[in-house]
């Protein structure tokens, strides 16, 4: 074999090989492939609101058993962050400025269909949905004279009913009574109630 033959040879093998390693580059990358994408991830946020009906009252002698319009109901609102809201289970606490008078009062359009009251709240006993109010708790409440103590009558002008509710989210839960359990740290049985 001559050196030309050789170096020939050389050539060759060495094209081939550089043409294969080419080859293969391309091939790998033309079988593979890449592509970035971020996904955000948000948590469930829940944001509710006592909704009250509460007109301008009259002062009415007590004992004439004044009647008051209170509707009550609580919305599951959203405010700024409304795509983020969550469906939820509410509570509401009913409490009074003066809690001899408060033994007084009678609650009129007590909806015991949709709300149980437990352990010093009235529990919804529905999910509230996101954008949605929950059916009213009372319609209204009147002051019964005979259980005002004469003592106390002359605070009326300055009786308040305050409400106060929670919320929490429904996801994950299969009643009212689980979800604030969960949360509350006691148990809520179903039921019982006034």
């Amino acid at each position: 074999m001559t050196v030309n033959h050789t170096k020939t040879i050389l050539k060759i093998t060495a094209l081939l090989m550089f043409a294969g390693a080419a080859g293969r580059e391309g091939t790998l990358a033309y079988l593979s492939s890449f592509d970035k994408k971020t996904n955000i991830a948000t948590t469930g946020y829940n944001e509710t609101s006592i909704e009250e009906e509460f007109p301008s009252i009259t002062p009415t002698p007590v004992e004439k058993d004044p009647h008051y319009i209170k509707k009550i109901q609580i919305s599951n609102t959203g405010g700024i962050k409304e795509a983020a809201l969550s469906d939820c289970y509410v509570r509401a606490e009913l409490s009074y400025s003066n809690s001899d008078i408060g033994n007084a009062v009678v609650l009129d359009g007590l909806n015991k269909k949709d709300w149980v009251y437990r352990d010093g709240f009235y529990y919804y006993n529905h999910i509230l949905k996101k954008g949605e109010a929950t059916a009213p708790l009372i319609t209204g409440f009147h002051i019964d004279h005979h259980k005002v103590n004469a003592k106390y009558q002359a605070l009326l002008k300055d009786f308040e009913m305050n409400v106060y509710e929670e919320s929490v989210q429904a996801e994950g839960f299969s009643s009212v009574w689980d979800a604030f359990a969960h949360y509350s740290g006691s148990p809520a049985e179903e039921g019982g109630g006034k």
